[in-house]
Order: C-alpha cells, then sequence, then structure tokens
C-alpha cells in the first residue's frame, strides 16, 4: 500500500513550517484541497504543531481553541426552545440567510416581531458596541426580513436584540414575551435593546 501511493507524494515535502501552516491561505485554483487542508491543520493544531506527540496518552487542550461565540450562540438557541415549546419552524428562524447574511434568530410569533443576535462579549455588561448595532440593524433593514416578518407598516422599525453572558444578573428564562422591555433599551438607539443571559457553571 505504501509503495502504491507513495508516487503521490513525491512533489511533497517533510519540511514543515509551523507559521506557514498557521497563516495558510488557500488558493482559488484549487478548491478541491481546502477542505484536507482544513483537517490537516486541526490535527496539527491538536498536537501542538509537534506530529511525535500523537503517540502520548495524555494530550491537554487549552479551552481558547473552543469556538466560544458559537457555543453561546447554541446555548441561548437550545435555551429558546426550551423556554417556548410553542415555537416552530414558521414563528422562530434559527440562521436566517439571505444575500450572504446570517442573523442568529428571527422570530415572528405573534406580536413579537425581533432580530436577535448573539454576542459574546462581557463588554455589554456596562457599555455596548457601536460595530455591532449596526450589524444587527443592517439585518432587520434587509427585505426578505421585512417581508418573512409580514411587517404592515415598512416605515416602522423591527425591533433588534443582543444577547449576551452576564454571570451576575443575568436571566435565566428567554421567553418570547418578555424579550423585549422598556429598561432593556440601548440609549443611544431607538428599538436596539440589551440582553444578559446567565450561563451555567460546574
Amino acid at each position: 500500500m505504501i509503495n502504491y501511493i507513495r508516487p503521490a507524494f513525491e512533489n511533497i515535502t517533510d519540511e514543515v513550517n509551523s507559521q506557514e501552516l498557521k497563516h495558510f491561505k488557500n488558493n482559488p485554483f484549487f478548491k478541491e484541497y481546502n477542505d484536507a487542508i482544513r483537517i490537516g491543520q486541526q490535527i496539527l493544531k491538536r498536537f501542538s504543531y509537534n506530529i511525535t506527540k500523537t503517540t502520548d496518552e495524555n494530550i491537554s487542550t487549552p479551552p481558547f481553541w473552543i469556538d466560544m461565540p458559537k457555543m453561546f450562540e447554541l446555548y441561548v438557541y437550545a435555551k429558546f426552545i426550551e423556554d417556548n415549546r410553542n415555537l416552530d419552524s414558521t414563528d422562530f428562524n434559527y440562521q436566517f440567510a439571505t444575500h450572504g447574511n446570517s442573523l442568529d434568530f428571527l422570530i415572528c410569533n405573534g406580536d413579537n416581531k425581533i432580530v436577535v443576535d448573539t454576542k459574546y462579549k462581557l463588554k455589554y455588561n456596562y457599555s455596548h458596541i457601536h460595530e455591532d448595532i449596526r450589524q444587527v440593524a443592517g439585518y432587520a433593514r434587509l427585505k426578505k426580513v421585512v417581508n418573512k416578518l409580514g411587517h404592515n407598516n415598512k416605515n416602522e422599525e423591527i425591533p433588534c436584540l443582543i444577547v449576551y453572558p452576564h454571570h451576575v444578573l443575568g436571566e435565566n428564562s428567554l421567553t418570547v414575551n418578555s424579550l423585549i422591555r422598556e429598561n432593556r433599551e440601548i440609549n443611544a438607539y431607538h428599538k436596539v435593546y440589551k440582553l444578559g443571559v446567565k450561563l451555567p457553571f460546574i
């Protein structure tokens, strides 16, 4: 088997530069290699770019390798499902995509029409981030979103909500009817709200 596949590797060097691997850019002419390169990078990252460590029985994985923004987004998604048993795909959309944009959550349940974006950023505990607000407000202006929500008055703003982690004063429940409250509105913006969510601790 080795002799059979060896010719396919004749132009591949065994010299590995970890810096080049970490900052490797895919060639658009060879898209078929993207998946193989991505998986190879993940394998090398797991073994700290030292393939000899594969023989070790225990390999530590630093926590910062975990995609925490994505994990937080999925946690909020699970909370929405758990706390709103009446929601279905017609009035609760996860990763609603349009024109290259992908909203975290689009809620159109009765009078509750909300564009929701999750941000794993602790700055929201005491302030806000203008770029994030511009992003979520831009989502609410997309025609496909407006049409999906069935907004009768096209001149009326759709409420936008940013959900973030708050370890102390965060909410334990994400019921749709209680998401938008006056005291959660960000002072500098109209109909843009933020909501802290408690995270589970081990």
